[in-house]
């Protein structure tokens, strides 16, 4: 767990490298679940916000996740919260729509929407002080594939460098997935060493429009359910 002026983020990771958040306001006791998974036991998340006395205010994703089904609908029946997506997302299980710009208060803090397409066209990030979620936008070293869900190389390059990279060096990046079991890097160290990062324009929308890697296991029944 990290702890930032008064902010808690506890990751979560499963075992196939899903990575989702419980962020909190350690003084208001207020929190929110960034992209919760049923890879995870939902005991862990309830004991989580138990543990520490929160109150759930917000549940929220990042974009429809095509290699893991969501337990956002599972958390808010036992937990409460708001359910929130970005307003092009396929579900319609959605108590907030969320746009760019938007703030969702946790406590004394506030996270910042930033609509970040490319791996989806309904991805999103959240900012809040200096730490931002990314979802599969930008991964530790990697970024998002592009070829389904309404994918576009050329949106994601100018998401990762109009938006994500234009962030201060030493915020901390807190992605969707890890495969290595890390949890967070920072802007500084991606602009240095992530080798998406470094190609060009038109290198990166060429490369990323041919890669067609395999489709993640669960494909049919992660779109299936999380789009319901």
């Amino acid at each position: 767990m990290i702890s930032t002026i008064m902010l808690s983020i506890k990751p979560f990771h499963s075992t196939r490298g899903c990575l989702s958040y419980l962020v909190s306001d350690t003084e208001t006791k207020d929190a929110v679940i960034i992209d919760p998974s049923e890879e995870v036991s939902l005991k862990d998340y309830l004991d989580a916000l138990s543990e520490s006395a929160l109150t759930l205010r917000y549940i929220l994703e990042t974009h429809t996740h095509a290699d893991h089904v969501s337990s956002a609908s599972s958390i808010k029946e036992r937990a409460g919260g708001l359910i929130g997506r970005h307003y092009l997302a396929p579900s319609k299980k959605s108590d907030v729509l969320l746009r760019e710009g938007d703030e969702i208060k946790v406590g004394t803090h506030i996270l910042r929407v930033l609509e970040t397409p490319g791996h989806t066209n309904e991805s999103v990030s959240f900012l809040t002080d200096n730490a931002v979620f990314t979802g599969d936008v930008l991964l530790i070293g990697a970024t998002g594939r592009t070829d389904f869900q309404l994918g576009d190389s050329v949106a994601e390059y100018e998401s990762l460098h109009d938006m994500i990279l234009a962030l201060p060096p030493e915020t901390v990046v807190w992605p969707a997935h890890d495969y290595k079991g890390r949890t967070h890097t920072t802007i500084d160290e991606e602009r240095k060493t992530n080798p998406r990062l470094q190609w060009s324009k038109e290198e990166f929308v060429s490369t990323m429009d041919g890669y067609h890697p395999p489709k993640p296991d669960l494909f049919d029944e992660a779109i299936t359910k999380n789009s319901l």
